[in-house]
């Protein structure tokens, strides 16, 4: 238990650092936030980051979620399947609500490779296939997954810059905010809560 309480706070914390740290790029230094954005994005993607980026939408992540939550209902293990329907909705829920609290306009419409019309700040893609794959990595106990859900949502964020939709503050914010939100979710997990280790009477 004591391993993976150190990690929820190594996720919680590092997360929140690159929420500020995104914040800080939109917020106060808005200069070099565009400097970025022109060195990471591209003028033509020849399809292949378009293909990418459609994996990290809802589309493709929450059907994968769910056959998740499936798959763990059949293997009986009800409780991780709560935890892990919870925690990637409530997650969802507080992107779209994040959105619209901020209401950050996107970059100019003349620069994108991609059609979106939602808000930007943060990145729904970033934070999405970071807390879905953080929160699947968590299930499946095997140590390398945690970096390669990483790995893999760091790429997905750069893609969104790389398609000219997101600001780079937008993806380290939205990176940021999965991690967190797996991170604090940890603490309920029913393998890691204090409850579980309660003796049974």
């Amino acid at each position: 238990m004591t391993q993976n309480t150190n990690l929820a706070a190594l996720l919680s914390i590092s997360g929140l650092l690159l929420i500020i740290a995104g914040s800080a790029l939109w917020l106060l230094l808005p200069e070099l936030d565009l400097r970025l954005f022109d060195a990471l994005r591209l003028h033509d993607d020849g399809g292949w980051v378009t293909a990418f980026t459609r994996l990290g939408g809802f589309a493709t992540l929450g059907p994968v979620a769910l056959a998740a939550v499936g798959l763990l209902l059949i293997l009986r293990r009800n409780g991780e399947a709560v935890w892990l329907f919870a925690t990637i909705a409530s997650g969802r829920l507080a992107i779209e609500g994040l959105k619209l609290l901020f209401e950050r306009a996107r970059p100019p419409l003349a620069g994108r490779l991609d059609l979106v019309t939602s808000y930007s700040f943060p990145s729904s893609h970033s934070t999405g296939t970071m807390l879905t794959l953080l929160a699947l990595a968590m299930l499946a106990r095997r140590q390398a997954f945690g970096p390669l859900a990483m790995v893999v949502a760091c790429a997905m964020g750069w893609s969104r810059i790389a398609l000219g939709v997101h600001w780079p503050g937008d993806v380290l914010a939205g990176l940021g905010l999965g991690m967190f939100w797996v991170g604090s979710a940890m603490r309920w997990h029913p393998k890691t809560s204090p409850r579980s280790n309660c003796p049974r009477t």
